[in-house]
């Protein structure tokens, strides 16, 4: 018979949904990589410069219109978590009944912004576009803004399984969306439409991935006792709500700036270069972010029990080496490859952009593997202190990008913003050791000494035996290399820098389960 206790049965459950949604998430970054990589060239070959160039404007709107969900999908997380975490379902269904009067607002503020920018979309590109291509914009943010009337609200429903621990399927339908708007690009392309039927796609598909996600949560959570009379006082969840909101802002000022900022001093070409260099380093964000996104559920169990400095160390360390392990695989890939890769991607001419990302990589790298301690600190409910520090280092770095990009061109546009990043980054690690009481030696010692030495010498050898061997920029040579790196650097890091603890966990995933 199971000695098993129903808890430790909960928490096997989302030991596992975690490993298969982490599986999902690192599926749906291979495909974002490896489609962007081959799907890039071919739009812009089929779609011409003019139309392109509206697709991208369009699709720069995206991440500006998500803010408007104003914090609500961490804030869910955050709390249903907690009532999950109490076993308290009634709080929980008056804690949706409020948030349901929350999106009523939300779904206006998006109507309305979308119907203002609709409107006055003539004026502020009718200097640079033609009445066609007018035409096609307000097309593109009229499809947007009624898409997102069903986006941000479904947006929800994937909370909801986050905090639920049900981690899996909001992870698993993202590669199938991915994979099906690639074939509806292709066939699309081939067939002779215009940008706005690619925004079309994308934004029914959006759509769909909301509604499907809505039916497996209801599906799943059997929210049929839920009734908005029973709403619980919306004044904490919204005071919750808007800090989160801010420090949303501060991320997408963090980096999207850079190009705005670019476009107000530079010729295109080179704004083009920033955006490359930019893009290359959202993407290495997105390694650690598939790891950070499912660990609010268990900063909350931990937070529950009031943890002692060395417990919440203790989980910072094992979540920040995992996140760590992940960053500097393609760190080190990067230094050796990057240049080449650019090479051969996008010309010569975009080599800047390989110091642009590298550095953009290096700035971020320790605030994103410690965000398990923004977590912790969402999961107390102390949130307000940790958004006021980001917002104003990161906004201080884009205030300063604006002066220093006249003064040294892209060295002084990357420099302030990652100098921003960086100080954000000191600030946060005083703050954790203020608030969460964070053994900040013990956290570095352990997290990177071993990582960096062990990255930093295979790093050192392969490059000589490049040198060695006459290593050439061509696709074959590139593919081989990464390869190779890849293979030496699974086998240093399981000998040199896992601990006999995470080798042995690897062990249990790797040998076959009977």
């Amino acid at each position: 018979m199971s000695s098993c206790t129903p808890k430790t049965l909960i928490y096997t459950h989302m030991r596992s949904e975690a490993t298969r949604g982490a599986i999902y998430n690192y599926i749906n970054l291979i495909l974002i990589v490896v489609t962007g990589m081959v799907l890039t060239p071919f739009v812009i070959r089929h779609l011409g410069a003019s139309q392109y160039g509206l697709y991208s404007l369009s699709a720069a709107i995206l991440p500006y219109l998500a803010l408007l969900d104003m914090g609500m999908s961490r804030t869910i997380t955050r709390y249903i978590a907690r009532y999950r975490n109490e076993h308290d379902t009634d709080g929980e269904m008056r804690f949706l009944a409020a948030c349901s009067y929350i999106y009523i607002a939300i779904i206006l503020v998006i109507a309305i912004s979308g119907a203002i920018l609709y409107h006055y979309s003539n004026s502020i590109w009718s200097h640079r576009f033609t009445t066609e291509e007018l035409q096609d914009v307000q097309q593109m943010i009229g499809i947007i803004v009624m898409a997102h009337v069903v986006i941000i609200p479904g947006n929800a429903f994937t909370a909801i399984c986050n905090g639920s621990g049900l981690f899996a399927f909001p992870r698993a339908i993202q590669p199938i969306k991915l994979v099906l708007r690639v074939v509806g690009v292709i066939i699309l392309l081939l067939c002779g439409t215009q940008a706005t039927a690619l925004i079309m796609l994308e934004m029914a598909l959006s759509v769909v991935v909301a509604i499907a996600t809505a039916l497996y949560v209801i599906s799943k959570r059997h929210y049929h006792t839920f009734s908005w009379q029973t709403a619980t006082d919306l004044r904490p969840i919204i005071g919750y709500s808007g800090w989160i909101a801010l420090y949303a802002i501060t991320i997408a000022l963090q980096w999207n700036m850079g190009t705005l900022v670019a476009g107000m001093h530079f010729d295109p070409s080179t704004v083009g270069i920033v955006g490359i260099g930019i893009m290359i380093g959202n993407i290495y964000g997105y390694i650690a972010e598939t790891i950070n996104r499912m660990t609010l559920p268990r900063a909350t169990r931990l937070m529950a029990h009031n943890p002692s400095g060395k417990r919440t160390t203790d989980g910072m360390i094992e979540v920040g080496r995992l996140i760590a392990i992940a960053q500097w695989a393609v760190i080190g890939a990067f230094l050796l490859f990057g240049q080449s890769f650019l090479t051969l991607w996008a010309g010569e001419s975009y080599q800047p952009a390989y110091y642009i990302a590298l550095a953009i990589m290096l700035s971020w790298q320790i605030q994103q593997s410690q965000d398990f301690g923004n977590a912790l600190i969402e999961a107390s409910g102390e949130v307000r202190t940790l958004s006021v520090i980001n917002f104003i280092a990161i906004f201080a770095g884009v205030i300063a990008s604006y002066f220093a990009s006249q003064c040294w061109g892209i060295a002084g546009l990357i420099g302030s913003l990652t100098g921003g990043t960086i100080v954000a980054t000191i600030a946060n690690n005083i703050y954790y050791r203020y608030r969460l009481h964070m053994q900040v030696g013990r956290y570095f010692t352990q997290v990177y000494v071993r990582l960096i030495c062990a990255t930093a010498s295979w790093v050192t050898i392969l490059w000589f035996m490049m040198q060695m061997l006459g290593y050439s920029t061509t696709w074959w040579c590139l593919l081989a290399g990464i390869a190779l790196y890849l293979i030496g650097y699974v086998i240093i890091t399981y000998t040199c820098v896992l601990t006999p603890t995470e080798r042995q966990i690897v062990k249990n995933y790797v040998r076959p389960h009977r």
